[in-house]
């Protein structure tokens, strides 16, 4: 026994609606984005374009985070070894200063 007409099960099940306008936007588009390759109009741009409508990344934008990511992780080591530098400055610092104290103080236990 089928559902009633009309009822969730039939709405869902029927996609001809849907399918029709893919299909109708499909038979704008592809003859604009075929005819600007044609041209020699760059076809990165057209699918940049394209992707941005669907709010997807784009290959440039692809290219432009990685660049961003690549200053980062160079920044970052920057500043890791600056740290480590002034961390061996500091140690330096109080070993001069420890050595400094000890020969004047006798360390008990010592002989």
């Amino acid at each position: 026994m089928s559902p009633p007409e009309g009822t969730r099960h039939n709405q869902v099940m029927s996609f001809p609606s849907l399918r029709g306008a893919y299909d109708a936007v499909e038979r704008e588009v592809t003859p604009r984005i075929e005819a600007r390759a044609a041209a020699g109009g760059r076809l990165d741009a057209v699918n940049a374009r394209l992707l941005h409508a669907v709010n997807l990344p784009a290959g440039t934008d692809v290219n432009r985070l990685q660049r961003q990511t690549g200053e980062l992780d160079r920044e970052v080591r920057r500043l890791t070894l600056e740290l480590a530098a002034r961390d061996e400055e500091r140690k330096e610092a109080r070993g001069d200063a420890g050595t400094a104290r000890s020969a004047r103080r006798p360390v008990p236990g010592s002989p």
